[in-house]
């Protein structure tokens, strides 16, 4: 046996120890965790491949490489390592093709060596191992994710490894009709690959779409719950102010009894004023016909007055028939949050400001909410960007969005001499 026999057995038996580490890592089987199995599954392979290189030969071998050594290993894989049909086909077809890159080196190289085949066999072993640690590191963490995917999917990914083996097998090891075929299985090969090219497209974009969709459903339904939290919150500051009305009342009414027993009409009178003149600051101020709407106004005009901001109203629209009053109340609490904080984030009192209109045109509800603003905020597909990253922040606008679509509108977001301002048509 001379030197290049013995490189080229060297080169054979490496080509199956590669293809079983590259196929367990594929099916998320890692060699720390599994150093035993990897052994046994090693040295089991090989002395099969050395009794079958014996008694049959290597060429009569590698014909019968598929049924000897892939489909033995894909079962293995199967049921003693528990992973699904399609992912252990997957490895194992997967491992072969990635086979294709050692062979491609060693003719590379050889192509300056007259196409030594020594030299072919030196070069696939050296690049063995190098070749390996990219699988491990770069491409089994993508592939192992296939185990969390339905059956369709799998099926698809099973798709190019098993053509590749099936073809390879077909048109150079059963036959060599890849090299004297011509125009025939050239054209063939073409159409195969554009077919499925195409198959794997289609599917890729509709689930790229459904993924999309249900992202915009889930971020709907976040910001649905981030708003409906908004609400309770609301609601709750209510019920306390209400618990506060009551209590208070209880102790006006005990003073005006007292004053009306002991007959102190004036001081009776002059309380009752000032009780007149304190609810009358806390009434809920009338923008609109429609008390929904005065309460979401008025609650964020009574916080912008605490936070010292001007705020302007103006509502000329007369019917809301055509829209649920709680998408309406969401798109105006979410702008003017949105606006009231921006508009604390100015230092100066005096250049903090807000405008509100809402009015009729063309048949459609017009919003129009302008706020100042001290810095312009990043947009993106001219949507503003929250810089808030704290969680619950940034699903407003989303949310605002939403409701704007829901009712086939139009909105735009833009800043303009340090005012940032929000339109919309529905």
């Amino acid at each position: 046996m001379n030197l290049t026999t013995l490189v080229h057995l060297l080169n054979y038996g490496l080509v199956l120890i590669f293809g079983i580490i590259a196929s367990f890592y594929l099916a998320d089987y890692p060699f720390p965790a599994h150093k035993r199995a990897y052994c046994l599954t090693i040295i089991g392979f090989s002395l099969m491949e050395l009794i079958f290189y014996l008694i049959l030969g290597e060429d009569v071998l590698y014909k019968c490489y598929p049924l000897l050594i892939h489909l033995p290993l894909i079962l293995l894989i199967r049921f003693v390592l528990h992973r699904n049909f399609f992912v252990s086909v997957i490895a194992v077809s997967s491992a072969y093709l990635l086979c294709t890159p050692r062979k491609m080196f060693g003719t590379l190289v050889a192509f300056f060596f007259d196409y030594d085949p020594f030299i072919t066999d030196i070069v696939a072993i050296l690049v063995t191992i190098p070749l390996l640690w990219l699988i491990i590191r770069f491409l089994s963490p993508y592939i192992i994710r296939l185990k969390y995917e339905n059956q369709t999917i799998l099926f698809l990914f099973c798709l190019l490894p098993m053509a590749y083996y099936v073809l390879k097998y077909a048109f150079t090891v059963y036959t060599s009709l890849l090299y004297t075929g011509g125009f025939i299985i050239a054209d063939f090969l073409d159409s195969f690959i554009v077919f499925l090219y195409c198959i794997l497209s289609i599917y890729v974009i509709d689930i790229t779409g459904k993924k999309k969709k249900a992202e915009q459903e889930n971020l709907l339904l976040t910001a649905v719950t981030i708003q409906s939290r908004k609400e309770i919150s609301q609601l709750s500051q209510l019920q306390r102010q209400s618990t506060i009305y009551r209590h208070d009342l209880r102790h006006h009414l005990h003073f005006l009894e007292s004053c009306i027993m002991q007959d102190k009409k004036e001081d009776a009178l002059k309380y009752i004023q000032e009780i007149g003149v304190s609810l009358s600051q806390s009434t809920i101020t009338q923008y609109c016909n429609n008390e929904a709407l005065n309460l979401i106004l008025s609650f964020y005009a009574d916080s912008a007055k605490e936070k010292q901001i001007r705020f302007s109203v103006s509502v000329t629209a007369s019917s809301f028939s055509a829209f649920q009053i709680t998408d309406l109340c969401s798109l105006l609490s979410n702008g003017l949050e949105n606006a009231i904080h921006a508009c604390t984030l100015s230092e100066d009192p005096a250049k903090r400001y807000m405008q509100l209109k809402i009015y009729e045109k063309n048949g459609q509800l017009c919003i129009s909410l302008v706020n100042s603003c001290k810095d312009s905020p990043v947009f993106q597909n001219g949507i503003p960007l929250s810089q808030n990253k704290e969680q619950g922040h940034g699903y407003g606008v989303q949310s605002m969005i939403s409701v704007v679509d829901k009712y086939h509108g139009n909105y735009r977001f833009f800043t303009t001499d340090g005012e940032f301002r929000f339109q919309a048509a529905l």
